[in-house]
């Protein structure tokens, strides 16, 4: 089908006049290099056991309480009620054995209209979650991570998974994140950091190219970037960095960070993560009175 002439006037005319909407951002440092985006298709990666999924419940958490953001997520490497604890307790900010019985139901209540979960116990087919996303209200959805599907793992399969979820982001304005593990050679010795670095020995971050699944996932991708952690570091250890290494549209906000020049990002104790001096959760956490005046609404 072929689009209707000028129906790309209006965007023309308000991008010259700079009225194009910037993403959404956190009110933090990494604004200037990753903005929330409706309706694209993101792409993240990591070793196993560096906080992947911990660093983006607390980034998601951050954008839903900030722009009343909904997500939908299936986590089929974790249970929702671990990933509930974790937003409760970056919401709350306190560790959650500390938190009274009924802050804790109280933001459980609230956090549940900005999360939702899909059902980790079967083993779906790309097509079946992509109807599932569809289906709900949510703005954003979470495939974590993609080799949890019920799909073919070749050449062939890949770009098919990849064509369906540029369809399902195009069609629904949703924004889709996809999070991926590296491919063996990314774990191997060439892969450390060299002798006289401060980090020597230690075992680098993934490089794009390492994606599993290769370089087609980059090449649908509008956005992709790299989450690390120096887990065996004394130091280190509590730092996760974050390399953004594809920004398709630059316009609307967002930028690659240099070689070698992550974001750094403190744990903050699991209250969610500081960067630099800025803890973008703090005006948003939980107050009994906001709760219950939001309780009060929707019950």
């Amino acid at each position: 089908m072929i689009q209707e002439k000028n129906i790309d006037l209006k965007y023309l005319h308000d991008f010259r006049r700079g009225e194009i909407p910037m993403g959404l951002g956190i009110d933090a440092p990494m604004d200037n290099n990753m903005r929330f985006k409706r309706g694209e298709l993101c792409i993240f990666c990591g070793h196993d056991n560096v906080g992947k999924t911990y660093w983006f419940t607390w980034y998601a958490l951050t954008i839903a309480l900030k722009h009343n953001i909904k997500f939908c997520m299936y986590t089929g490497e974790n249970s929702s009620g671990n990933v509930m604890r974790d937003l409760i307790q970056m919401y709350i900010g306190k560790p959650f054995k500390e938190i009274p019985s009924q802050d804790m139901e109280d933001a459980y209540n609230l956090l549940q209209n900005k999360f939702e979960f899909v059902d980790n116990s079967i083993l779906y087919k790309p097509k079946d979650l992509f109807k599932i996303f569809k289906e709900t209200d949510a703005d954003a959805c979470l495939i974590d991570p993609f080799t949890g599907l019920d799909r073919k793992m070749t050449f062939e399969g890949n770009y098919e998974f990849l064509n369906e979820a540029r369809q399902f982001c195009n069609s629904t304005k949703k924004t889709l994140y996809i999070s991926s593990h590296p491919n063996s050679e990314s774990g191997r010795s060439g892969n450390l950091y060299p002798e006289k670095h401060d980090w020597a020995g230690h075992l680098k971050a993934p490089l794009k190219a390492h994606i599993e699944g290769g370089k087609s996932f980059l090449n649908r991708a509008d956005l992709v970037f790299m989450i690390h952690r120096l887990v065996a570091h004394e130091d280190m250890k509590t730092v996760t960095m974050v390399s953004v290494e594809k920004i398709k549209d630059t316009a609307t906000g967002g930028a690659c960070t240099m070689l070698d020049e992550p974001m750094m990002f403190e744990w903050n104790y699991g209250m969610g993560f500081k960067q630099g001096f800025v803890d973008p959760l703090e005006k948003l956490r939980y107050t009994n009175k906001q709760t219950k005046e939001l309780n009060n609404f929707l019950f």
